[in-house]
């Protein structure tokens, strides 16, 4: 191999690694955007079970039948109850 192969090799290898690190760099910025996604429903989502279980509760007083309030909800009967007595299960 003479020299202008071993540059035109070298300068090869240099685009292959340019790009790979362009892509995970890509990557990690797709990853961070994830996260923050992430960390914003999962906020949103605390605040809407509070809500619920609010609604629950309210619904429950109003003497709307508990499977009826399971049913609309989407909770078992006994995750319901478990909710009225304030010790709800892993959703």
């Amino acid at each position: 191999m003479d020299k202008d192969e071993h540059i035109a090799q070298l300068r090869a290898r240099r685009h292959r690694v340019e790009a790979i690190e362009t892509t995970l760099e890509s990557i990690r910025d797709v990853e961070s955007s994830l996260q923050e996604m992430k960390e914003i429903l999962s906020k949103q989502l605390k605040v809407e079970r509070a809500e619920r279980l609010a609604d629950i509760r309210e619904a429950d007083k109003a003497g709307v039948p508990k499977t009826r309030i399971s049913k609309e909800v989407g909770l078992s009967r006994a995750n319901l109850y478990n909710h009225l007595k304030g010790t709800p299960a892993d959703e």
